[in-house]
């Protein structure tokens, strides 16, 4: 279980014990836990990922008749199709053999993005859809 905590100005941490021990109360009683207390570290944003979220795929999708909420499922109908990835069995695809794009485990270096992104404004160009560029987005 991951949560956020804020210290205080005396360098306090105020916990919820109510949610800890909802979520503990699905093991046996006396069972042991390991709790880790990590600073959080600001991840700054990609902007080709802002970019391609914010401006290439809402129009595409939206000429293509899928609603907002289809994003994720479309982002990964293009991957399937940009990496040619082969059906496994049963005409379905492993998640392992879709690579992942703007995700922190990505191992894709940014020319490779690139070249996916401008692979999409490419088939939204051919289905009649106008993409800004990133400086007029």
């Amino acid at each position: 279980m991951k949560f956020k905590l804020k210290s205080d100005r005396e360098r306090k941490l105020h916990i919820n014990m109510d949610v800890i021990n909802t979520y503990a109360s699905k093991w046996k009683s006396g069972t042991d836990f390991d709790v880790e207390i990590v600073r959080r570290v600001r991840r700054r944003s990609d902007p080709l990922r802002k970019y391609y979220f914010a401006a290439v795929l809402p129009p595409f999708m939206k000429e293509l008749g899928y609603e907002p909420e289809d994003e994720l499922m479309f982002h990964r109908q293009l991957k399937i199709v940009f990496f040619n990835v082969c059906e496994h069995s049963k005409g379905m695809y492993r998640e392992k053999d879709i690579p992942s794009v703007f995700g922190n485990d990505s191992e894709l270096g940014v020319p490779i993005k690139k070249q996916f992104v401008d692979w999409v404004i490419r088939k939204a160009a051919e289905n009649g859809v106008y993409i800004p560029d990133p400086g007029e987005a």
